[in-house]
């Protein structure tokens, strides 16, 4: 999971559009308390892109205070171009450093070689997940699974466990601005199924509850 900290609402969504489209799960944030409520939480994150110049927080002050107690790398990615500042963003932690305005490509250069550092097999008999790269495999074979649907299987897993409601699925996957049925999600966990074939046994529904991942 990646986790965009950007203040520019236009930009965030660009960004998150961009790397969701390539397959990479995305969170995001639109100031630095807010990305530390989001750290503190469940999800674990094996990205941060993080600007410099928001408002509450700083990106400066925000790694400082990560580096405290985590090692995630951190890719700064903001419109400071001059020399102190990519120094400073270093001697405080920073992994990358990427200047506004960037190339759809140059951005995804960069995600993809932190995210294949990141990025270890586990494994439910044959069905094996990479959580950084998003790939589902099969006895050795990948699964092409559609986004959403490969969404759901990664949320499910990453609280394997724990009931999630169709509400929850919903915000986690869709977003909090969708204005569907709710049984969008039992369509999409019907079709993963499918498409899992025996191992979508590790995918249960609880009755009039939702769903999660058990092993």
């Amino acid at each position: 999971m990646i986790l965009i900290v950007e203040d520019t609402e236009s930009l965030r969504k660009l960004t998150r559009k961009i790397l969701e489209k390539e397959g990479f799960s995305v969170d995001e944030a639109e100031d630095g308390e807010i990305a530390f409520e989001k750290i503190s939480g469940e999800t674990k994150y094996s990205l941060i892109l993080l600007d410099i110049m928001m408002p509450k927080m700083d990106g400066m002050e925000f790694i400082k205070t990560l580096r405290s107690f985590s090692e995630v790398p951190v890719v700064f990615i903001t419109a400071l171009s001059d020399e102190r500042s990519q120094v400073l963003a270093y001697e405080n932690g920073a992994d990358g450093y990427l200047i506004k305005p960037f190339s759809k490509a140059l951005l995804l250069s960069v995600v993809r070689r932190f995210e294949k550092k990141s990025s270890k097999p586990i494994n439910y008999d044959d069905l094996t997940l990479f959580k950084s790269s998003r790939g589902v495999f099969i006895k050795g074979e990948e699964v092409h699974l559609p986004t959403k649907e490969r969404e759901l299987l990664f949320y499910l897993e990453e609280h394997r466990g724990t009931i999630k409601t169709r509400e929850q699925i919903l915000d986690a996957i869709w977003g909090y601005d969708f204005y569907g049925n709710d049984r969008v999600v039992d369509k999409h966990i019907a079709k993963l199924r499918d498409r899992l074939g025996e191992y979508s046994r590790f995918i249960k529904t609880v009755k009039a509850l939702g769903y999660k991942f058990e092993v």
